[in-house]
């Protein structure tokens, strides 16, 4: 017999003689699962990227969104990368084209379709979309108040706080401003820890 084998049945000989096994079956009480965190790519505030100034003196509101997008997927570093490498305005056609040189695998949309967002919303991975005339932000979930849906938007030129605009509003605005929309296919970050009621 090897050593590890006798240092096994040892460790087990000495566990059922010092009374490791309970006697009796541990009593276990189901607890119910917690809300569904709202929004549900609740970047924390210290993370959200400020828009900024590129060389030739344009907001960088599409990179800004991609970079609070990315580190809610747990992309800090590729986050980081993308800040320091693109700037100024962008498109969506070539931002797809930069993502796809990056080996950035998205999902995208340009028809302000909701089921591209509700679809975003319940893989918790959010998405950046055209909001506001020529502006980009990040679509961070739905949100429900008083039996009303609202989405919930941070917006990169006012970091800090997320703005809540009711769904039907919001898709009918979307659309207008483009319509477009894109999610990176990475894992977002783990839910918020919760707290068992006494």
């Amino acid at each position: 017999m090897n050593a590890t084998l006798r240092a096994i049945i040892a460790a087990c000989v000495l566990c059922l003689a010092s009374g490791c096994f309970p006697e009796r079956p541990v009593q276990v009480r189901p607890l119910p699962a917690p809300a569904p965190e709202q929004p549900a790519a609740n970047l924390p505030n210290k993370l959200h990227q400020r828009n900024w100034t590129g060389k030739l003196n344009q907001g960088s509101c599409v990179h800004a969104s991609l970079v609070n997008h990315l580190r809610w997927l747990n992309e800090y570093e590729l986050g980081e990368r993308w800040r320091a490498t693109y700037s100024d305005g962008e498109w969506d056609s070539r931002l797809r084209s930069r993502l796809d040189a990056a080996d950035i695998d998205y999902s995208y949309t340009i028809k302000a379709d909701p089921r591209f967002l509700d679809w975003a919303n319940a893989t918790r991975r959010g998405a950046i979309l055209w909001w506001k005339p020529a502006h980009c932000c990040t679509f961070v979930g739905w949100v429900n108040r008083d039996g009303r849906q609202y989405a919930a938007i941070l917006d990169n030129n006012y970091p800090g706080r997320f703005e809540l605009t009711p769904r039907e509003q919001f898709v009918r605005l979307w659309a207008g401003y483009g319509g477009f929309a894109l999610t990176v296919l990475d894992d977002p970050a783990s839910s918020l820890p919760y707290r068992r009621s006494a």
